[in-house]
């Protein structure tokens, strides 16, 4: 048994999904979904503020989303593994006990480049 939740509700179209040890993202025409052990993060393009690059992590050092009071780890990311840090204004959260929505929050995690280019293409992002 999975400790992951399965995703409930995909806002669009599912284009991408990606798991990797103790977390995973997943990609429609309109949303990331982060994916952690026992909690679901539902971002919605339109509540993405930037999705930014970040320097390589030392072996060891855990991924993160934290929003104003609290930080959750999302596990260890491998030295050299493409980094970015993204911006949300707000984010469903779903998990065990139910769901909610949060304020601003940052989540610094890797993205594979496949995904990465299609999350630019979906999100309307462009690069600078």
């Amino acid at each position: 048994m999975s400790d992951f939740m399965q995703i409930k509700g995909l806002t669009g179209e599912l284009k991408v999904s990606h798991k990797k040890g103790p977390f995973g993202l997943t990609l429609s025409t309109r949303e990331l979904v982060v994916q952690k052990p026992h909690m679901n993060y539902y971002i919605l393009f339109e509540h993405m503020i930037s999705v930014v690059p970040c320097e390589s992590v030392k072996s060891g050092k855990p991924a993160v989303a934290a929003s104003k009071r609290s930080e959750w780890s999302f596990g260890t990311i491998a030295t050299g593994s493409a980094y970015y840090a993204i911006y949300a204004k707000e984010v469903v959260v779903h998990h065990r006990g139910g769901v909610h929505r949060t304020g601003p929050m940052e989540f610094r995690i890797p993205i594979h480049r496949r995904l990465l280019e299609e999350l630019a293409r979906y999100g309307g992002m462009t690069a600078f």
